[in-house]
């Protein structure tokens, strides 16, 4: 865990000694290099801390490996509680201190945990500034609060990982096609295209495409944003750290051999990782038909790789979206080279039910004509934020969706994965585990399904003309079940439309260490 560097405040006075966590009294010390020792302050997460998080971080389950190793690595972040802030009451006496609802917010038989917080290390030298380099061997006296916070932290995660809601369990049945579909398969492979991207003359991404409509000389490809990807740091998208080369130069091959034509970016959308290209092209001898995808259905996987057509196939799962990836994937048990990303799955019948962004992942066609309808008409997607990482009950495996049943009589729903700090879901009382049982009434099976209910609402709202920018919030009921307390509420979570992708960040929270006094050298 990383460090928090800050410089505090020099008109703070700090006693010599280190004091107690919760009691603001010093405890003896075991040397006389220790009596000038720095105040370590700390807020343990059995207290409950609701100290503001810093921008940029989201809930996150703790990785394996060593607790106390991470603290030692953390860096500086902005946003740190003050080191002379004095702790409340209720927080010394180790009570969980709940944020206060609005009247129509607090409807429902049962009051929210405490939102989850990781705690982490903030070392002070003897003059009271924050130290630039961690200690290698800290006094295990004064370090003492901040372990004690980490055991609380990591007990509750323990806690709250054997809630039947997030057992990891997903159904996995492979099964491969044996009937030959040639003449399907040489029907689709007329609109998937090869494209390739450039950064001054550099190669930064080969890709597939799907040529979705022509008119008067001009092609419209639909592709995936990976295709100008200039940077992608991290695995978890929520975290929104991808960047992109929006001036990158695209050139499409054509089905001819040696036809390469440039291709003119008319909109990228980082929220559901799709792009669209013009193309100055004759008239195809195909365009693609959409069809609704279906789990257990039998599809094939069509890519291309310069002129060479990319092939796999398999069957749609019945799997969520992992913790790294967002609402409005779909799986197969098929297989396609990473090249095959941006082209196209197809059933049997050769109709386009998704896009592919990875060897086993797709966006499905239901959400793909959702978006293409809404920027036909407004130029852009825009999409309602919830704050949340959510998973369709549905999605489980059989042994999972049993014991929720068995233990809150409950068949169907999102599971709460992870809650944004300080969003507007988790000022409302929704924790990790929690399950979301409907939106605006309508009972939500699978993550898929709720993004294609937030593009209506979306879309609905911008024919009402409240668009980006407006002043006006969307309003959604969501009927909630706390998993920990076993009681049922109704939450009125108000959001506007936006058109940034949305990013879940991290709760956190600091403990406070100071390094004892260096002896004065004679």
């Amino acid at each position: 865990m990383r460090r928090k560097r800050r410089v505090s405040p020099s008109s703070v006075e700090r006693p010599p000694q280190s004091t107690e966590p919760g009691t603001g009294t010093a405890p003896a010390t075991r040397s006389g290099s220790l009596a000038a020792a720095p105040v370590t302050r700390f807020r343990s997460w059995a207290a409950g801390s609701l100290t503001p998080a810093p921008p940029g971080v989201g809930p996150t389950v703790p990785r394996e490996g060593s607790l106390r190793s991470r603290a030692l690595r953390r860096r500086r972040q902005p946003s740190q509680v003050h080191l002379s802030a004095p702790a409340s009451a209720s927080t010394a006496a180790g009570e969980e201190v709940e944020p206060m609802l609005e009247p129509e917010e607090t409807a429902g038989s049962f009051s929210p945990n405490s939102p989850i917080r990781v705690p982490y290390l903030e070392e002070y030298d003897s003059n009271g500034e924050l130290c630039q380099e961690p200690s290698l061997f800290p006094d295990p006296v004064l370090i003492e609060p901040y372990e004690k916070a980490e055991q609380e932290f990591s007990d509750k995660i323990a806690k709250i990982r054997k809630l039947p809601t997030l057992d990891s369990d997903t159904s996995i049945s492979p099964s491969i096609i044996q009937e030959s579909a040639a003449d399907t398969i040489i029907e689709a492979s007329k609109f998937v295209l090869g494209l390739s991207s450039y950064i001054d003359g550099k190669l930064l991404s080969k890709c597939s495409g799907i040529l979705i409509e022509w008119s008067k000389g001009t092609g419209i490809i639909l592709t995936t944003a990976q295709l100008i990807c200039s940077t992608s740091p991290c695995l978890d998208e929520w975290l929104g750290e991808d960047k992109y080369a929006p001036n990158a130069e695209v050139c499409v091959q054509l089905l001819h051999m040696d036809d390469f034509k440039t291709g003119t970016l008319m909109y990228l959308d980082k929220q559901y990782g799709f792009a669209l290209f013009s193309v100055l092209m004759d008239e195809p001898k195909r365009l693609p038909c959409f069809s609704n995808e279906r789990f257990a259905q039998d599809v094939f996987l069509l890519g291309r790789y310069e002129s060479n057509l990319l092939i796999g196939n398999g069957k749609v799962l019945s799997k969520g979206a992992g913790s790294y990836k967002r609402h409005h994937y779909m799986y197969t048990d098929g297989h396609i080279s990473p090249h095959g990303a941006g082209g196209a799955v197809i059933n049997l019948e050769g109709d386009v039910t998704g896009m592919i962004t990875g060897p086993k992942h797709f966006i499905p066609s239901s959400t793909i004509q959702k978006c293409l309808e809404i920027w036909k008409t407004y130029n852009h997607v825009p999409r309602i934020h919830l704050g949340m990482k959510l998973f369709g009950i549905k999605c489980l495996s059989l042994v999972s969706r049993e014991k929720i049943s068995r233990n809150y009589n409950i068949d169907a729903g999102l599971i709460v994965k992870a809650v944004s700090a300080e969003s507007n879901a988790e000022k409302l009382g929704v924790r990790m585990g929690d399950i979301i049982l409907s939106v605006n009434g309508e009972h939500i099976a699978t993550a898929v399904e709720l993004e294609n209910k937030l593009l209506d609402i979306s879309k609905a709202q911008l024919e009402k003309g409240i668009g980006l920018g407006s002043a006006v919030d969307v309003t959604l009921a969501l009927d909630v079940f706390n998993t920990t307390k076993c009681g049922r509420g109704r939450r009125l979570l108000k959001a506007k439309l936006s058109r940034t992708e949305e990013i879940i960040e991290e709760g956190k929270y600091p403990v406070i260490y100071g390094r004892p006094k260096k002896p004065v050298e004679v």
